[in-house]
């Protein structure tokens, strides 16, 4: 019998999470994801919510797809211009309107231009903001009460919140099955 590596160990996604994920890029609901990989609507749910290794390769895909989109998106950023200058030089005001808009919100001086935020794409990041607030949480009984305009204090304790959340980074890891 062969010995188990620690690659073995490290829990994997399942085949029915890789489709969810797939499903999920494609911007199905959770009701229709799940109708398509054979689950429950809350499984999809869970897994979106709860199941680290899920939602790190979510986020890793999607800043993927983004990525993609950009390169797309640069590469007839030319094209789009020539065609927007043309309409901005055209006799209807109307027109020249909505290409003085498009061009603004190109450049970020009109609102509606930003792509959305990508979230973790590791367990270790996913974890991380509910251990520090739960060390956070566990620390500030047993902080003094310090000048709130002390912020060698707040920083001190802060490093505190983190020395925390970090020991107890390795404990999260292994019991979601990833070390």
């Amino acid at each position: 019998m062969s010995e188990t590596t620690k690659s073995d160990k490290i829990r994997q996604l399942s085949q029915e999470q890789l489709n969810a994920i797939e499903h999920l890029l494609q911007g199905k609901s959770d009701r229709a994801v799940a109708e398509a990989v054979g689950v429950s609507r809350q499984t999809i749910c869970g897994w979106r919510n709860n199941d680290v290794l899920f939602i790190a390769e979510l986020n890793r895909q999607r800043m993927e797809l983004w990525g993609e989109a950009r390169q797309r998106l640069k590469s007839l950023a030319n094209r789009a211009l020539d065609v927007v200058e043309q309409q901005l030089d055209s006799g209807d005001p109307k027109v020249s309107l909505a290409a003085a808009r498009y061009i603004l919100q190109g450049t970020r001086l009109l609102g509606d231009s930003e792509l959305p935020e990508s979230g973790p794409t590791t367990p270790e990041d996913v974890l991380m903001p509910r251990l520090r607030r739960d060390a956070r949480k566990e620390l500030e009984p047993t902080q003094p009460r310090v000048n709130p305009f002390d912020s060698y204090a707040d920083e001190k304790f802060e490093k505190k919140v983190d020395a925390l959340a970090e020991r107890k980074l390795k404990e999260a890891m292994i019991e979601a099955g990833l070390s």
